[in-house]
């Protein structure tokens, strides 16, 4: 009886981290063929649009927006300055989940300490990736 009860609780563990997994994996895979297609056509009053929507939503998603600066092109997203680790993980589910971002480049510093900010003075002219 004991090992029918263990042998039942690894299948469900089993099945659980296979569900798990494939879910991770799925957010995580966000450029497909199609998105690779829309990549492609993608262009500078696309990534001006983008940029902007991030920008305007960072408030929403982190503490200190101002202290991070946005980049993109042909709807790579790429995000560097200074994050709470707390808010890190939040932040990039949020960026990858958005409507015409193909790919996220996290080129974040992370600080476990909300003192250790410097807000930066951001430009709002973009810079294309290269």
């Amino acid at each position: 009886m004991k090992r029918g009860l263990n042998v039942g609780a690894a299948f469900v563990a089993g099945a659980l981290a296979m569900f798990l997994l494939e879910r991770y994996l799925t957010r995580a895979q966000r450029v497909a063929p199609a998105g690779r297609i829309a990549q492609a056509r993608s262009g500078p009053d696309d990534d001006a649009r983008l940029r902007e929507e991030v920008r305007a939503r960072l408030g929403g998603w982190v503490s200190h927006p101002r202290a991070i600066e946005v980049e993109v092109h042909n709807g790579v997203v790429r995000v560097s300055g200074q994050v709470l680790a707390a808010e890190i993980e939040g932040l990039l589910m949020q960026l990858t989940g958005l409507n015409g971002v193909h790919k996220v480049h996290n080129a974040l510093s992370v600080l476990r300490d909300p003192s250790g900010f410097a807000e930066a003075t951001r430009t709002d002219s973009p810079s294309p990736l290269h």
